[in-house]
């Protein structure tokens, strides 16, 4: 498994500035995938063998590697829809086809019970429209913000209070 520390030092690469725009929608991921997790516990879709400590049935991929690769796939998809789209859902598919049943499982870090690997790539797939819609819906909050800071900033200087 992987630890969050490890999983933070890939993106020391990247622009910081660009990390900065989508740590946000990444700890929007996360929450949303916390909650993913504990219906999976309540609904026994899959049992976890390796967990977070202080929670229950979360894997540490929720706070470590899901944080990068939606920083890295938001950083290179970025705002184009269709590209943000595709590259995640085959992306998905290849985490609930290939490494999900012939890694992860093989490895006995979790096992399957009433959810099928297709009902996990639906329910990973599904994720992705909604985070895409998050961070258009960040950017036009921050957007609205910096206008109305800057509006103020210029209408002090001109002594226009």
């Amino acid at each position: 498994m992987d630890t969050p520390c490890c999983s933070l030092v890939v993106i020391l690469p990247l622009d910081s500035k660009r990390v900065k725009q989508f740590m946000p929608v990444a700890l929007f991921m996360v929450a949303l995938y916390t909650i993913l997790f504990q219906m999976a516990e309540r609904w026994n879709w899959w049992n976890l063998n390796a967990n977070v400590f202080f929670l229950t049935n979360i894997s540490s991929f929720v706070y470590g590697f899901l944080i990068v690769a939606i920083i890295y796939v938001f950083y290179f998809t970025y705002p184009n829809v269709w590209l943000f789209l595709i590259a995640n859902w085959m992306i998905d598919a290849i985490q609930a086809f290939v490494i999900s049943p012939y890694i992860f499982q093989k490895l006995g870090l979790y096992s399957m019970k009433n959810m099928s690997n297709f009902g996990l790539f639906v329910m990973i797939a599904v994720t992705v429209p909604i985070v895409y819609a998050y961070q258009k819906w960040q950017e036009t909050i921050f957007a609205e913000r910096n206008e109305g800071f800057l509006s103020k900033q210029f209408s002090e200087k001109d002594g226009n209070h």
